[in-house]
């Protein structure tokens, strides 16, 4: 399988969100960037592959709403289910 690095790396990732989660470090996924930028900023080979980036620290305050609903940046969106 040539995506088993890939699947590796994040069952890795996830092992060390439920590791840092349990010592009350926060953990979050980065998705709204552009590879090609991140690959320019790096200055990484062109044949790598960046699976995650991610933020990892402690969180300067502890809230359960996320930071987009917020301020009023992202809004849930109504999931449309359809029976099969």
């Amino acid at each position: 399988m040539p995506e088993m690095l890939t699947f590796s790396t994040i069952c890795a990732i996830h092992s060390l969100w439920l590791a840092a989660r349990a010592d009350n470090i926060g953990v979050g996924w980065v998705s709204i960037l552009d590879p090609g930028a991140l690959h320019a900023t790096l200055n990484a080979p062109a044949n790598w592959t960046f699976t995650a980036y991610l933020c990892i620290g402690i969180a300067a305050s502890d809230d359960d709403t996320p930071l987009l609903h917020r301020t009023d940046w992202q809004a849930n969106t109504r999931t449309a289910w359809r029976r099969v």
